[in-house]
């Protein structure tokens, strides 16, 4: 049978995130071996009970980089809400209207819900979505603390009392792989979410890379970084898939994300609960 929760082992190892965050703080020399941005916007979203104040080490390495970054702009991640969705869409515009270029957006956790929405309605205006761990893919019929860590669960529950809010409701805008190119990154080890739960069908412009390393610890992960910078490079016109040939197989390897796109394919569950 397959396991759908954390396990235990994994959500106590989610402590190595300050081993990743010293990692990322060490490794800003390399930086400059990764490759230049073409400046083009990037809007990064925070993950469930994190603000702009989590993502700013990422966003700094991305504007090293050469690209022009945008926090989300709307304080504490408390949950899916309506009114967020339709503000981080205002700002959405905004950016791509000062610019005259299309968006980039990279979503951590909750945040990629928010990323997939986003797509879902203004695709027009979205380069393509990056996710890093984001539990998109949970389905109604499971129990929502067999899918998510047992305290972030009852928190988002705690926080998300009363009518179902509508991006709740609808779920299927942004469960559904959105048409635009989309990248989902995921740990295997992740303690917050299973992994399974953070992979996307299989689709012409879809793709999932697999990383080392916790949950909390996605925005300091020095891999992470690195195939940031490959794939922000991709326009959506000539979008193509990571290359994980040569040394990259043993860092990045799919063997595990071939076994879950294939379950995700059989599931492919109508609805889907966040985390």
């Amino acid at each position: 049978m397959f396991e759908k929760k954390p396990k235990a082992l994994h959500t106590i190892l989610e402590s190595r995130f300050a081993v990743e965050a010293l990692a990322h703080v060490s490794s800003k020399p390399f930086e400059r071996l990764l490759p230049r941005g073409d400046g083009h916007p990037v809007l990064v979203i925070p993950a469930f009970l994190t603000s702009d104040a989590f993502t700013a080490s990422l966003r700094n390495s991305l504007s090293r980089l050469g690209y022009d970054v945008h926090a989300w702009q709307q304080g504490l991640n408390t949950g899916l809400h309506h009114n967020k969705l339709v503000l981080l869409r205002r700002h959405l515009k905004e950016i791509v209207l000062q610019r005259q270029q299309k968006i980039t957006i990279i979503g951590w956790s909750l945040g990629g819900i928010y990323a997939r929405a986003l797509a879902a309605e203004n695709g027009d205006h979205i380069r393509q979505v990056i996710t890093l761990g984001s539990p998109f893919g949970i389905p109604v019929s499971e129990r929502r603390s067999d899918a998510v860590q047992g305290l972030v669960s009852q928190a988002f529950q705690l926080l998300n009392r009363g009518a179902e809010d509508p991006m709740v409701a609808k779920a299927a805008l942004w469960q559904k792989t959105p048409a635009v190119p989309c990248t989902s990154i995921y740990t295997e080890s992740d303690g917050i979410v299973h992994w399974h739960y953070c992979v996307d069908q299989k689709h012409s412009q879809s793709e999932n890379i697999r990383v080392p390393g916790s949950h909390i610890g996605l925005t300091h992960n020095p891999a992470v970084l690195y195939l940031l910078a490959d794939r922000l490079q991709q326009r959506a016109e000539s979008w193509q898939a990571f290359n994980t040939r040569g040394w990259r197989e043993r860092l990045f390897n799919n063997q595990v994300c071939a076994k879950a796109i294939e379950l995700a394919e059989t599931s492919a569950p109508s609805q889907a609960l966040p985390a």
